[in-house]
């Protein structure tokens, strides 16, 4: 018996060993994504804001334009014609998964967005056709005006 919980014993104490060799801090640095790394195409099935269920823009016509058809264009006012809390809304189900607590946060595979000092032009620009690890054309048409409206009012 006294062999069994000294291997019991043992044992645990590997477990946690091996639980505390995994748990390091990084630098912010470390933990970016490279400039050059690669860009995975989205072909995940989407949820516009009217809740139907569509392909990923850039599965389906490399550039964007889905569905809607629409605006994909980049000049002045796009972002001023969305809606910021519609946009808080679709950013939050598309992704706050790797920009934190809607953007507000570091940590995440994406940056933190809010007072990064992003423009208009840039935020389409990258919500169109990704950098980094992030894929391009999560959002189209009126979901892209409205996010790049909330990702404008975090600013």
């Amino acid at each position: 018996m006294r062999r069994l919980w000294a291997a019991l014993s043992l044992v645990a104490l590997v477990a946690v060993l091996v639980l505390a060799a995994g748990c390091v801090e990084s630098s912010e640095e470390d933990a970016q994504t490279p400039a050059n790394a690669p860009t995975v195409g989205n072909s995940a099935l989407q949820t516009d804001s009217e809740g139907k269920t569509i392909t990923a823009p850039a599965a389906t016509a490399p550039g964007g334009g889905g569905e809607e058809g629409g605006a994909t264009g980049g000049g002045e006012g796009g972002g001023a014609e969305g809606d910021a809390a519609a946009g808080q809304e679709i950013f939050a189900t598309t992704c706050t998964t790797c920009h934190l607590n809607n953007g507000q946060d570091a940590g995440g595979v994406g940056p933190q967005l809010a007072g990064a000092g992003l423009d208009e032009a840039t935020i389409r620009t990258t919500v169109e056709n990704g950098r980094g690890a992030m894929p391009g054309g999560l959002v189209s048409g009126a979901d892209l005006d409205n996010v790049v409206a909330y990702v404008l009012s975090i600013q």
